[in-house]
């Protein structure tokens, strides 16, 4: 094993790696406590051996996790992402998240569903991404290619379609 160790080590320096990036850490806490001690010892091992920053991204728990030690936990600064608002920002994002949909035609979304938008999602922003993946999907299985208006009203969260399972079939017409 020591060997492999050995072996990755000098493949990420000849790659020039300069950062490692951990989305969801916060699925480290799933582990048991041996398991949590070595991946963390894994990820100061790594920074210090090649010199590397680290990313760690996740939900609040994700800074529990990384509290388990103490000389990384020194080492990182926390970041909370504020929710997102009504305002220009939160409008420019939307129009480019759509933008890099894969449909035909340009949707022109209402404030009032972009306030909509807010409302479902809490400004979460991987909520506002599924959202738009859903409807990008919704919109090329009908054939509308584009998001619309109406179907940000008729939408519901995922949360919700799993108390009526159903929901998601006849919206698709399956």
């Amino acid at each position: 094993m020591a060997s492999l160790e050995v072996r990755v080590v000098a493949l990420l320096r000849d790659l020039g790696l300069r950062m490692i990036m951990i989305d969801e850490v916060h699925n480290l806490l799933a582990g048991t406590h041996r398991e949590q001690r070595r991946f963390l010892n894994v990820l100061r091992y790594l920074s210090n051996e090649l010199e590397v920053s680290l990313v760690c991204l996740g939900v609040s728990e994700a800074v529990d996790a990384i509290r388990g030690d103490i000389q990384l936990a020194r080492r990182l600064d926390e970041h909370h992402l504020p929710n997102w608002r009504d305002d220009a920002e939160f409008s420019d994002m939307i129009q480019t998240l759509i933008a890099a949909m894969p449909l035909e035609k340009k949707s022109n979304l209402k404030v009032k569903s972009l306030k909509q938008i807010l409302a479902l999602t809490g400004g979460v922003t991987s909520r506002i991404f599924a959202l738009i993946k859903d409807l990008s999907i919704d919109a090329i299985v009908t054939g509308d290619e584009c998001i619309t208006d109406d179907a940000i009203a008729k939408w519901t969260p995922v949360w919700s379609r799993h108390a009526n399972p159903h929901r998601r079939l006849e919206k698709s017409g399956v």
